[in-house]
C-alpha cells in the first residue's frame, strides 16, 4: 500500500533590499531529544492509533546537522542545507480494538511498529536586516525520501504501512536578536505550510553564545509538527523536545 504526501506548490515573490556584508560560511550540529505524540490511522475505516498508548512510542534523542552559505551579491539568495534524523521503532501492546490498513490486532494483543519522518531541508532566503537583529525570509523544500508509518501485529507477523514520502514546498522565517558586547543571543526560526486539510509547522526557540573566533554553542527548543489526512491514511504527530548543541561560524 503505497501513498505519497504531497502538498500544493508555494510562490512568493521576495525583497532583496539587505544581503551579508562579507562571505559567511557555518556548520553546525544538535542533539535533539524527541517525544513522540499523536495519532495515526490507515484504511477507509481504520482505527485511530495513539502512538504512545498503543505502539510503545518513547523519548528518543536523534541529530540534526546542517550548513549554511551567505554571501555578498544581490539577488542571489543565501543558502541553507539541514538533515534531521526521525527514525525509531518500538514495542507496545494495543489497549483497545485495532484496524490498521485491513490488519486486525485485538485489546492486548503485542505489536511492532516503525515511524521514519528523517529529513533535508534545502533553503533559499534573503536577509532583509543584518545588523544587532537579523531577519531571514526565503522558501525551504523539504525531502522526505523514505518516509513511511508501519505497524506489524507480533502473533501473526501481518504488516500494514502507508508511506510518507515526497518534497514539500514550506515558507521560512528566522529571526535572531544580539545581545551588545556579549556574544549572547536569542533566536528562533520557522518552516510552515497549511493546504486544505494539511499542514505542517516546525519551529525552534534557543539562546546561544558565539566566541571571537566563531565557535559557539547553543541550546533550545524545537517541535516538528504534522497534520495529514486522505481518503485512507491519517496522521496527526508531533515531534518535540529540547536540544543542545555546537556550530562554527567563519
Amino acid at each position: 500500500m503505497r501513498h505519497t504526501l504531497l502538498l500544493a506548490g508555494l510562490t512568493c515573490c521576495l525583497s532583496t533590499g539587505a544581503f551579508a556584508d562579507t562571505l559567511g560560511f557555518e556548520v553546525g550540529g544538535y542533539s535533539w531529544q524527541q517525544q513522540f505524540s499523536g495519532e495515526v490511522a490507515s484504511g477507509s475505516l481504520g482505527t485511530l492509533v495513539d502512538i504512545e498508548d498503543d505502539l510503545g512510542f518513547d523519548d528518543e534523542t536523534n541529530t540534526v546537522f546542517y550548513a549554511l552559505l551567505e554571501h555578498p551579491i544581490p539577488i542571489i539568495p543565501n543558502i541553507k542545507v539541514q538533515q534531521t534524523d526521525l527514525d525509531l521503532s518500538a514495542s507496545g501492546t494495543a489497549s483497545v480494538d485495532i484496524d490498521f490498513g485491513g490488519i486486525d490486532i485485538t485489546v492486548d494483543g503485542d505489536v511492532d511498529s516503525k515511524i521514519d519522518l528523517s529529513h533535508t531541508d534545502f533553503t533559499l532566503y534573503y536577509e532583509l536586516l543584518d545588523n544587532w537583529v537579523s531577519l531571514d525570509i526565503g522558501l525551504t523544500a523539504r525531502l522526505i525520501q523514505d518516509g513511511l508509518i508501519e505497524i506489524t501485529e507480533v502473533s501473526t507477523g501481518d504488516t500494514e504501512s502507508f508511506e510518507a514520502d515526497g518534497v514539500l514546498p514550506l515558507l521560512y522565517v528566522a529571526a535572531k536578536f544580539d545581545l551588545p558586547l556579549s556574544g549572547l543571543y536569542v533566536a528562533a526560526d520557522v518552516n510552515g505550510l497549511g493546504a486544505n486539510d494539511d499542514s505542517i509547522i516546525d519551529y525552534r526557540a534557543r539562546i546561544g553564545y558565539e566566541s571571537g573566533i566563531g565557535l559557539g554553542i547553543e541550546a533550545g527548543f524545537r517541535s516538528f509538527e504534522i497534520d495529514y489526512d486522505d481518503d485512507d491514511d491519517t496522521a496527526d504527530l508531533t515531534i518535540d523536545g529540547n536540544y543542545i548543541g555546537v556550530f562554527y561560524h567563519f
